[in-house]
């Protein structure tokens, strides 16, 4: 099990805000704590966020970071500029994180807790998905992926993989309009940093995403199709022209077909 600290000034709103609804959204596979540099009492309108979001936390309690001094804690995340130079009291963390979020308790009225919760909720949906992995990837990955993704013809060929889930060499020399020794020179590139991964069928070797490559790698290329078709609308259009998986994989077309008429 992992263990996570937020971590802002009173220790009466955000932190106590964010240990809830994280608390919640996780379930057993962390622990979840909360303090503060200069604790004061649970602001009353925390407990009636909560309770709007179905979360019942009438445990919260205001603590220092003294209390926590001894914890060993793999996350911690700050909520305010003051707290976030208290990092370097937790040294040996994974990751010190900073989210950047207005205190709401000098807010009159309940709306600007609402809105304090609607901004975490985002930001721990985003951190389960894609800030926390249960194997630590080591440092050179996000140098390695960004390198990978400066080349025209590596970022194209992730893109294509990802956009159709796997690929052959053949369908890739076709789409991407390449010849077949330099697209099979980046493929086994991208294999060796484990970026991909093959599947065997008869004489056929297809090409896939990792099952290890971490969700944010994944959301980057995610990201980079949607926002720029236009890298791959002409690979897309060659490849739903190319006849190689019919040719080498009838019956692998035609299970596709069949589905496509049973849909």
């Amino acid at each position: 099990m992992y263990s996570i600290l937020f971590l802002c000034t009173g220790n009466s709103a955000r932190s106590q805000l964010a240990e809830a609804l994280f608390r919640q959204a996780a379930g057993d596979q962390f622990q979840v704590f909360s303090a503060g540099t200069d604790p004061d009492e649970v602001d009353a309108r925390v407990y009636r966020a909560l309770k709007l979001q179905g979360i019942t936390a009438s445990d919260l309690k205001s603590k220092t970071v003294e209390e926590l001094s001894q914890n060993y804690f793999d996350y911690v995340i700050t909520l305010c500029d003051k707290a976030s130079r208290e990092c370097a009291a937790y040294p040996e963390s994974q990751a010190l994180v900073h989210w950047d979020l207005s205190d709401p308790r000098p807010e009159s009225g309940l709306r600007p807790f609402l809105d304090a919760v609607s901004f975490l909720e985002q930001k721990i949906t985003e951190f389960l998905q894609l800030g926390f992995s249960k194997k630590p990837q080591p440092e050179e990955l996000t140098v390695q992926f960004f390198k990978i993704l400066s080349d025209k013809t590596r970022l194209r060929t992730l893109m294509l993989i990802e956009d159709e889930k796997e690929l052959c060499v053949t369908e890739l020399v076709d789409a991407l309009d390449e010849s077949q020794p330099k697209v099979s020179r980046h493929l086994a590139q991208l294999r060796e940093v484990g970026v991909l991964e093959i599947r065997r069928q008869g004489q056929m070797i297809f090409y896939r995403l990792a099952d290890e490559l971490p969700q944010w790698c994944r959301k980057v290329l995610e990201v980079s199709r949607i926002g720029n078709p236009a890298l791959i609308n002409q690979e897309k259009i060659r490849l739903k022209q190319s006849n190689i998986r019919s040719v080498c994989c009838p019956k692998e077309s035609s299970d596709a077909a069949r589905q496509l008429s049973i849909c």
